[in-house]
């Protein structure tokens, strides 16, 4: 009978099998019935159950994680990890830094490793700082902490870098056999083009291969932006500006990552004068100064507008305003021819002034003194 009892009770707690208790009452005595085949059954399955269960709670008793596991992982999910510049560029420096808002790090002991060499310890040594690998090889950076609590929490971070160059041309005007750049001048059309570092994996490194993300002036230019965009164009600025351009190159799935920038200054147009020969052209190579001396009784200035904006429809991009000694001349074009038909010794002075019509903050002005040294009259040349 107490054996019928403890194993009901057992069964109840479990809450799995219940077993009656049966009590058979006797006349003289109560004696205990022999189980039939059928308790056995329930007998044995109850104890099955009971395996299973004590099992179970075992097994999930050591998968319950301590305190201090807890605190471990929720300092190491919310540690906030700061790199200068965020993505770094090929062999530039780097500082990292740590910050915790759940434990102390400057009580903390905090190591750092260059790949996989330590490099720094220290307790509350909270920076690190390191110069980055070339283009297309990684570095890597393991930053163990132990805090003054026993939590011990280890961070790794890694840099492939990609090396980017920046070529801008700026759609001005610059005549022929000009050997320097076009300068980018108010309200001219620039384009710049991003173009990385061939490393040796050049189908993992290709410019059309990577994502792009440009900005002007610390605005994101989402529709410049995206896969394989590896340029950018825009308008200039107006004067006195500058233009401030930033761009992040990043492989699909983040393996390869790097960014620059390029400051753009602005520059003025400017003309020059050129003798226009009637034979042999432009004199590109003989640029006047502010004066010439002539022994002819003919000349053709040529005018050339250097970084004015480069469009097609000169006459109505650009408006000339030609003036000999003080008095303008209706003149549409750059050039101007002056003559000296008496053979009259003197001089005239010749300005030009220019100004864009659609572009209207690019204008230039220019003057040059022509000396006629033939004797004669006295009346000034003609043009």
């Amino acid at each position: 009978m107490y054996l019928m009892r403890i194993i009901a009770l057992s069964t109840l707690l479990s809450g799995i099998i219940s077993t009656p208790i049966f009590a058979f009452a006797q006349t003289s005595t109560t004696t205990a019935e022999q189980p039939d085949s059928a308790d056995v059954l329930r007998e044995n399955a109850r104890l099955e159950n009971q395996r299973l269960i004590d099992n179970f709670l075992n097994e999930n008793m050591m998968l319950i994680p301590t305190e201090k596991a807890i605190r471990s992982s929720s300092i190491h999910d919310y540690l906030e990890i700061n790199t200068s510049p965020k993505s770094p560029s090929p062999n530039e420096i780097v500082k990292v830094s740590v910050e915790s808002y759940l434990t102390d790090l400057n009580k903390a002991t905090i190591r750092w490793s260059l790949n996989g060499k330590v490099i720094a310890s220290g307790i509350g040594k909270k920076s690190f700082t390191f110069k980055n690998g070339p283009s297309g090889k990684t570095t890597r950076i393991s930053i163990s902490i132990v805090t003054n609590s026993g939590e011990n929490i280890t961070k790794e971070l890694s840099w492939n870098p990609i090396g980017l160059t920046i070529i801008w041309e700026a759609d001005t005007y610059t005549p022929p056999f000009y050997r320097g750049k076009a300068l980018l001048t108010p309200q001219a059309i620039v384009k710049i083009v991003a173009l990385p570092d061939d490393t040796g994996t050049r189908s993992a490194l290709d410019a059309g291969n990577l994502v792009y993300v440009w900005e002007k002036d610390g605005t994101n230019i989402s529709e410049s932006s995206g896969y394989g965009k590896n340029s950018f164009s825009f308008v200039g600025p107006k004067p006195y500006g500058d233009a401030k351009i930033k761009v992040r190159a990043s492989s699909v799935n983040d393996a390869v990552k790097s960014e620059t920038r390029v400051d753009l200054t602005l520059s003025q147009p400017f003309i020059l004068f050129y003798e226009k020969h009637p034979l042999l052209g432009v004199w590109y190579n003989r640029p006047f100064g502010g004066n010439a001396t002539l022994d002819k009784k003919e000349i053709s200035l040529r005018a050339e507008p250097y970084f004015f904006s480069n469009e097609t429809g000169e006459l109505q991009t650009l408006k000339y305003i030609w003036s000999v000694n003080g008095s303008s001349v209706q003149n549409y074009g750059r050039t101007i021819t002056l003559r000296n038909d008496t053979g009259a010794k003197g001089a005239s002075a010749v300005s030009l002034a220019m100004n864009g019509t659609k572009q209207t903050f690019q204008s230039a002005k220019r003057s040059i003194l022509l000396n006629f040294i033939d004797a004669g009259s006295s009346s000034r040349p003609i043009f």
